[in-house]
């Protein structure tokens, strides 16, 4: 209940009195009164607030699934160590987002939970970016333009240094078919419908496999719902191609590691406390950032080829997936035998990548977000 109404309370102040409610600290006879107050905000400030609320809840209902003292039902009450963990080691450490963007994360929270303190539902949380992970928050920040690409043979290395066998397909399912973090949750073992029309799930795609050994790719639709979502809109569908030798290992994984469970996700959890549930959105992110620490020692010690590519800081789990499009972009060119600059938003190689990656695709043309591949397969190129 309190999911519903206090967001909907919260949400009716904001919008009619365009104003949060920030903490003030006042003297008064040696003494410190901590009080909160009013202030003006504009429209697009009220915008970011929902938006960045709207990530915290669905990363509070994730983590509730592990926790037995968290739960949506009494997310007001969360202890602030729990909401400065969200902001610091998922929002920083796990998935990388930049100093600004975290300060908008923070923003919102303090807006939300200052009202909830005004009225009397919760006590005054102290929110912030801690000392340890203010140099990450701004090495996130980075532009990566000149970095935005991985070689095949970097991205082996990743892979060859996962865990399981689940996080090396996390990992490649970035890498080999372009999926955010959170699209693995799409990955459904069972056929599924979407507007009437039936779909294979990755268990009728073995059953083909193995029933057609000379095949390259198998076809699977990405539901909408589990991609990144458009603004007042859902996330967009698409067709991601799994080639033969990738569904063979999602095929191990199923038979040889995956807990029995009755989600319907491909993917699930492994650790004894929430064993057989859905990953969360961002444990492809989490296991990048783990696993970038191994090979990070294995570079030090000069146990990679010094000749190759060099993993670097600000490298998280989106390069995997802007890699796997820079090859298409690079391969679809070739076929058509157009250098990558003279590649338009109206070409077909562009509106193919832009598909292919869930990109929106307009009036005949791609957005400014493809054109980021043509930098980048130059980067492939001096490689």
């Amino acid at each position: 209940m309190s999911l519903i109404l206090l967001p909907c309370l919260f949400s009716k102040v904001l919008t009619e009195r365009e104003c949060i409610f920030s903490v003030c600290e006042t003297v008064d006879s040696g003494m410190v009164r901590t009080e909160l107050v009013e202030m003006p905000i504009e429209g697009k400030t009220i915008e970011i607030i929902f938006n960045k609320l709207c990530s915290f809840f669905q990363w509070v209902e994730e983590y509730s699934k592990g926790s037995k003292q968290v739960s949506l039902g009494s997310h007001h009450n969360l202890p602030e160590t729990i909401v400065n963990h969200y902001v610091n080691d998922v929002l920083i450490g796990e998935i990388g987002t930049g100093e600004k963007s975290v300060r908008q994360h923070i923003m919102a929270l303090n807006a939300y939970y200052n009202y909830l303190a005004y009225v009397g539902l919760t006590t005054i949380k102290n929110i912030l970016i801690k000392p340890k992970f203010k140099q990450e928050a701004r090495a996130n920040t980075k532009s990566r333009t000149a970095i935005k690409y991985l070689t095949p043979e970097l991205r082996s290395i990743l892979y060859q240094n996962t865990n399981s066998i689940r996080d090396e397909l996390l990992l490649k399912t970035g890498g080999e078919l372009g999926l955010r973090s959170k699209e693995n949750l799409g990955l459904l073992i069972n056929d599924y419908q979407v507007n009437g029309k039936k779909y294979s799930g990755i268990l009728s795609l073995i059953l083909k496999m193995e029933d057609d050994q000379d095949r390259v790719e198998f076809e699977y639709y990405l539901p909408g719902k589990y991609s990144k979502s458009r603004r007042y809109k859902g996330g967009r569908s698409r067709m991601i191609y799994i080639h033969h030798d990738l569904l063979l290992r999602f095929k191990e994984y199923y038979e040889s590691e995956r807990p029995k469970t009755d989600s319907d996700h491909f993917f699930v959890n492994d650790s004894t406390t929430d064993i057989g549930a859905p990953i969360s959105q961002s444990r492809a992110s989490r296991v990048f950032t783990d696993t970038k620490k191994k090979v990070f020692e294995l570079q030090e010690r000069g146990l990679l080829p010094q000749e190759g590519q060099m993993l670097e800081p600000d490298h998280t789990h989106h390069i995997l997936r802007h890699s796997f499009g820079t090859d298409r972009f690079y391969k679809y060119a070739e076929q058509k035998n157009m250098r990558v600059d003279d590649v338009t938003p109206t070409s077909q190689v562009y509106l193919t990548v832009a598909k292919l990656m869930g990109h929106s695709a307009n009036d005949g043309s791609a957005p400014k977000t493809t054109s980021t591949y043509i930098r980048s397969c130059h980067i492939k190129e001096q490689f």
